[in-house]
This record gives C-alpha cells, structure tokens and sequence, in this order.
C-alpha cells in the first residue's frame, strides 16, 4: 500500500468518527448489547493456541456503569489434542463469567473494562501414561476474567468491537497436584444491541 492510499484512509477514517459523534448517543442507560464471536485463545503455561467460541449479553445500568455475562466453549480441535501432553491440557473446556464493567469515552466511542468472577468447567485426562484408553474425569473449578477493549456504536443496533482479555484458575482433579488454566486472548466482530426503555 503506497503513501497516498494511506493517507486517504486515515482521512476516511477520521471523516467516519468526526460523523458519527455528530449522531445521536446510542450507548445509553438501559441499552442492551450482545454478540458471539471466534476468540483465539492461548493457554500460555501450555504453550498452546486454540479458538474458544466466546459469546456475551451486557446491560447498560448507568452512562459507566454495565453488567455483563459471558461464556467460553472450546471449540473442536482435532489433531491439535495429540500435539499436547493429555495430563496438561484439557480435552473439553467450558468457562462462565457474570461481573461488572466500567466505560470510557464521548458518545458513540467507549473504551471499556471489566472485572469478571465466574468458574472454568475442564474434562482432563486421569491415567494418561497408560497404553490402554485413558480415562477423563469433569472438574468444575473457580476462575477470573479481566477484559479490556472498545467499541464504536455506528448504528441505533450494531457496533464494531474488539477486546482482549486475561483469564486464570487451576483445575484440581487431575493426575498431577493441579494444572493451570492461565490465557489471555483476543475477540473482535459486530455487535447487536437494543435499547429496552425509552428515555
């Protein structure tokens, strides 16, 4: 891409946002926001990437002020099970979170971030070194999510977003004394939202 293309877009770009803060205010109390999106994932203590189908529901309550819940499944991932050690790294993954977040920013452009407890749900291998099939075992264990992103609201019922976010616990029933779930990832597409009262 040549220097003139350049130029033009980030003059497209600033255009776009100088318009749409001359648009009414769609992120507002009572406003009610959602999406499901293909998150990359990396469990870091693991070394290992995978994509993790991450879907959200978030209430506005005041202009900074939102609630919000999210859910985490693992998507399948075929051959990349035989590139980890099975005692290490779960077959299945399902993680739950419901917290809090707080907004930044004028109008149609928010800067967010949010605090979220919730639990990790993991099906781990419980005899892994033995030849004859492995035996896997649920767990249901405690963790935390801490996200940070933005989102741009163009429309009265779409946004663009993008986040990034950090998450950890430790799975307790396994063949070693526990194993660590740290990961951090990323997530970003279009957004729905609907604004339940009129104000």
């Amino acid at each position: 891409m040549g220097i003139h293309q350049k130029i033009i877009g980030l003059f497209l770009l600033a255009n776009t946002l100088v318009y749409s803060q001359e648009k009414p205010c769609y992120f507002q109390p009572s406003l009610l926001r959602a999406s499901a999106t293909i998150s990359p994932t990396r469990f870091y203590t693991q070394q290992t990437t995978v994509a993790l189908i991450n879907g959200f529901v978030e209430y506005v309550l005041e202009n900074r002020i939102s609630v919000r819940g999210e859910g985490n499944i693992m998507a399948p991932n075929g051959k990349l099970l035989y590139t980890n050690s099975p005692e290490k790294f779960p077959r299945n993954y399902t993680s739950i979170y419901a917290g809090f977040g707080y907004h930044l920013g004028k109008r149609n452009w928010k800067f967010d971030l949010h605090a979220e407890p919730g639990i990790a749900i993991s099906e781990m291998a419980q005899q892994p070194f033995l030849i004859v099939p492995v035996a896997y075992q649920w767990s249901v264990s405690p963790s935390y999510m801490l996200k940070g992103g933005t989102s741009f609201y163009f429309s009265k019922y779409c946004h663009f977003f993008a986040e990034i976010n950090y998450s950890n616990g430790w799975i307790r029933k396994t063949p070693l004394t526990s194993v660590s779930i740290a990961q951090y990832g990323i997530s970003a597409g279009l957004g729905f939202q609907v604004l339940t009262k009129k104000n």
